[in-house]
């Protein structure tokens, strides 16, 4: 694994936006974790849609792994 760290926010467009990567490296928790705990929320389909948004990340060894964006309402929500 890389030392690199994602930035916990940062801007996309007009809007301020995390990560599932980043939540997962600032709270020291498994990638898998976080996704597992995005994709198990119990909200409606057009929330999930409007606040978590599938992309993708590339690994040290060029490999492409899924991850989250999420708006400051998904990061709300997934932290409660």
């Amino acid at each position: 694994m890389t030392n690199y760290k994602e930035p916990l926010v940062r801007l996309s467009g007009n809007r301020l936006i995390t990560t599932s990567l980043a939540v997962s490296q600032h709270f020291g928790k498994k990638h898998t974790h976080v996704l597992e705990a995005i994709r198990n929320l119990e909200v409606s389909q057009s929330f999930r849609e409007s606040n978590f948004r599938l992309s993708s990340y590339t690994t040290g060894q060029g490999k492409s792994q899924p991850m989250y964006e999420i708006t400051r309402d998904g990061f709300s929500f997934l932290c409660m």
